[in-house]
């Protein structure tokens, strides 16, 4: 008896099923290859720092909100493979801090603080967090203040340099606090991000002008 051709396409397509059929190893250890984002032509990343100050005291029930924005570019390259294969891509992603750091000086500096000296004091502190941050928050200001740690090229800026030196700094001198080895600035910027300064009541200008009434 002659089997038709079809059956057996039709049974060797359900023998692979039959035989992953069987227990199941909880013990082995999956993965998978690495996955990149591609972001389309004309992303954009919004940085905003919104900030709330009291203006009535000591009822401290009336705030003035106060916001920034910064609009960064998100790069796009098309070879994202060459992207990531490519040893010297880290000269572009300093270049690119570089450009989001001197936005954020600015609004520092309308805000009267120094603003160079707030993204030095940040990137110190940054480099000390986890590596694996518990939240998304965290994990996300890890990432945006990780300045690239491999040597500067002669033909790049000052810039670079001084930004990879306070970078450098925080993660070597960990013994050391970053308010101290950068007093010029009085605020932390990694601080302001995770919200550590939302309640007033700890503030020392509030408990100053709470002693003065």
């Amino acid at each position: 008896m002659e089997i038709p051709l079809y059956l057996i396409g039709v049974f060797m397509l359900f023998v692979p099923e039959i035989n992953s059929g069987g227990s199941r190893n909880d013990n082995v250890i999956l993965s998978r290859r690495k996955r990149y984002v591609a972001f389309p032509d004309g992303s954009t990343l919004i940085w905003a720092f919104c900030m709330t100050a009291q203006t009535i005291l000591p009822m401290g029930i009336f705030t003035e909100g106060v916001n920034w924005g910064v609009a960064y570019d998100l790069p796009n390259r098309t070879t994202f493979r060459e992207y990531f294969e490519d040893k010297s891509n880290y000269i572009l992603r300093r270049r690119h801090r570089r450009d989001l750091y001197s936005k954020a000086e600015v609004i520092m500096d309308s805000m009267g603080f120094d603003g160079r000296s707030c993204i030095y004091r940040a990137l110190c502190e940054a480099s000390r967090l986890r590596r694996k941050s518990p939240t998304l928050s965290e994990e996300l200001i890890r990432l945006v203040f990780k300045f690239p740690g491999q040597s500067i090229s002669l033909f790049e800026p000052e810039e670079h340099r001084l930004y990879h030196s306070a970078y450098r700094r925080g993660r070597e001198n960990k013994q050391q606090d970053c308010a101290r080895m950068f007093p010029a600035c009085s605020i932390s910027l990694i601080d302001l991000a995770l919200g550590y300064y939302n309640d007033y009541a700890e503030e020392p200008h509030y408990q100053v002008s709470r002693s003065n009434l």
